[in-house]
């Protein structure tokens, strides 16, 4: 993958595959309508995020949550001196403990991060760099994240662009049980592997899984994003083989 390029072409689960699978460390920018996020990456895992947005701030997620007032929130913004962070102007003026604020930034973190699943234009570029000295990081799997980034994503346009049309096939890879190390899959998602000893089609995948088609689409593409599960057919041209307007099949990375 190239150190830089456009989010059209490469999305942000792919992105976060490709860290994992490379054990990569530093910081995963991503810049799009004036907005820039920042991903801290360790040996592949993602340990903390950051955003320019005044909407993805750590106060204003405290305050959204009722952790706050607009009033301490005001206060500890007017104590704000270089090196200080709002956290910890809180926590000197009472207004949170210090185990408040390791939630909220766990908290605030996963939001920036499962946030720019949801990005499909704009600019990544990866940048070198050891530890970043954070002194809280998530402590999450890297295919925990990709399931529940993609489990957050409601565009079917998104979904069936990943995943194909219902005659397209999967089938799982030979070496999915390594894929699938860390990932805490519910026995239904889990199923939807261990059910692809042989080829299916998309259909016959859906048909056959106690979830919803919604959530069987999300699955297999998060599954396939990750490797355990491999797509045998590339394309399939509109109304090849199929009746239900879901024709037109494209890759997805």
């Amino acid at each position: 993958m190239k150190p830089q390029g456009s989010l059209a072409q490469h999305d942000f689960p792919i992105l976060v595959q490709g860290v994992y699978e490379r054990a990569w460390t530093g910081v995963l920018s991503l810049t799009a309508a004036g907005i820039t996020k920042k991903v801290v990456v360790q040996g592949g895992r993602l340990v903390f995020a950051s955003s320019s947005s005044r909407d993805e701030r750590l106060g204003e997620l405290m305050l959204r949550r009722g952790r706050i007032t607009l009033r301490q929130l005001a206060n500890a913004s007017q104590a704000l001196v270089p090196g200080k962070r709002l956290g910890t102007a809180l926590v000197e003026q009472g207004a949170i403990t210090p185990k408040d604020l390791v939630r909220s930034v766990v908290e605030h973190t996963q939001e920036i991060i499962y946030g720019a699943f949801q990005w499909t234009e704009g600019q990544y570029r990866h940048d070198e760099a050891g530890d970043t000295g954070e002194s809280i990081k998530l402590n999450l799997s890297t295919p925990d994240v990709i399931m529940e980034g993609i489990r957050r994503i409601d565009s079917w346009t998104r979904i069936e662009r990943a995943v194909g049309s219902l005659a397209t096939r999967y089938e799982r890879a030979g070496d999915h049980e390594e894929k699938l190390r860390g990932a805490s899959l519910a026995a239904e998602k889990l199923a939807l592997v261990t059910d692809l000893a042989a080829p299916r089609t998309l259909e016959e995948i859906c048909d056959t899984s106690t979830l919803p088609d919604f959530e069987v689409c999300r699955t297999v593409w998060a599954l396939h994003v990750m490797g355990a599960v491999q797509r045998l057919d590339a394309a399939v041209e509109m109304g090849e083989g199929d009746d239900d307007g879901l024709g037109l099949v494209m890759n997805g990375e």
